[in-house]
């Protein structure tokens, strides 16, 4: 069969989930062209393409009638983008193109029909956040597109979403939210900097992309509930912030010493793994987060604690799994709680760290894409 895996964005993990797609159905048996924007280093397995597709716009904040028109001119951005994949495609003639990100592919306006004028092949892709709000049918959506007959089916990341979405598309594959586990990079400055200034503290970690939906504004209350001798905070990763909130975050950093923040990217997954290898605590307790973060798989995998948000899908995972603890996304009492007793006694279920590994690894995503 003959695959073609296409995305438009290296933002975040998205280069990782592209490269591994087109690996996997590469390992799979079948011809596969990825259309990106940036070559990987699986070239040997895959044929590969630039794409040719315009940005988004970003939607502005505080301003509502701005942020509406915005969101018309990027309904009309998609179908451009879905036009020229279309063009993009006509000499390799798929039997399936594959989406990592449906998110930010398919249309939000228009008759689903149009769709497959400008994409006339069968497509199944993955929808990164699958938790939405109700739907209205008088608001931009992706879904009412899952209808479309070319759909053969689509995959999550949150296994809570998918009844809500069985009114738009039957099919839904739960698909394990795999990370790069590379060896870590022993090397990178950072780590070495951060073990001498924590100096045997135990080491408190938030990791990636920096805003303020990631709880940076609870890590910053909960800081000074906890004494500087016995632990130290690492914040580490692409910053998201407005002016404000950063100068907020370097004034608090300058008056705690037992805090390390590099609002610099982290080169790469090995020196992230790396991070994670020398954390006692993953802190991942995000605001208003419906969504998965493979940061919970990088955490079992190397068997570290992780407190995430009650409810939504990594309060749940980590109440099935044992693998940390979950509190109150605004309290800072509950937070120091936590930090505190998984310092002290680790993850409530050791065997949880295996467990969730094996639940979210690559075995199971090809299973998953083999059934596509």
């Amino acid at each position: 069969m003959k695959v073609s895996v296409i995305d438009c964005s290296v933002s975040g993990h998205r280069e990782t989930y592209y490269k591994t797609f087109a690996r996997t159905w590469a390992e799979l048996g079948h011809e596969v062209l990825l259309i990106a924007p940036r070559r990987p280093d699986t070239a040997e397995a895959t044929a590969f393409r630039p794409i040719a597709t315009r940005p988004l716009l970003p939607l502005p904040v505080g301003k509502p009638l701005r942020k509406k028109a915005v969101v018309l001119q990027n309904a009309w951005i998609r179908w451009q983008n879905l036009s020229s994949i279309g063009k993009q495609l006509k000499d390799f003639h798929p039997d399936l193109v594959y989406f990592p990100c449906l998110d930010d592919l398919l249309p939000t306006l228009g008759p689903s029909a149009a769709m497959s004028r400008v994409l006339p092949y069968p497509w199944s892709g993955l929808l990164v956040q699958s938790a939405l709000p109700p739907y209205k049918p008088w608001q931009p959506d992706v879904r009412p597109f899952l209808r479309n007959p070319l759909c053969r089916g689509i995959g999550v990341l949150n296994e809570y979403s998918a009844d809500s979405l069985k009114p738009f598309q039957p099919r839904i594959a739960s698909l394990p939210d795999f990370a790069d586990l590379s060896l870590p990079d022993t090397s990178y400055p950072l780590l070495h900097t951060l073990r001498r200034r924590a100096a045997g503290r135990k080491i408190i970690s938030l990791l990636g992309s920096l805003g303020e939906r990631k709880g940076i504004r609870l890590l910053l209350d909960t800081i000074p509930l906890l004494p500087p001798s016995d632990y130290f905070f690492l914040m580490a990763g692409r910053p998201w912030l407005t002016d404000g909130q950063t100068r907020t975050v370097r004034a608090f950093e300058a008056t705690h010493p037992n805090c390390l923040f590099s609002l610099n990217q982290i080169p790469d997954e090995a020196c992230f793994n790396a991070l994670v290898e020398a954390s006692d605590v993953i802190f991942a307790a995000y605001r208003r987060f419906t969504g998965s973060s493979n940061l919970l798989t990088k955490a079992a995998a190397f068997r570290r604690p992780i407190l995430v948000s009650q409810g939504e899908c990594m309060g749940r995972r980590v109440k099935e799994y044992g693998t940390g603890l979950a509190v109150p996304e605004t309290e800072a009492k509950a937070c120091s709680e936590a930090l505190v007793r998984l310092c002290r006694t680790g993850a409530p279920d050791i065997s949880g760290f295996r467990r969730y590994a094996e639940k979210h690894g690559l075995e199971r995503l090809k299973e998953e894409l083999d059934k596509v």
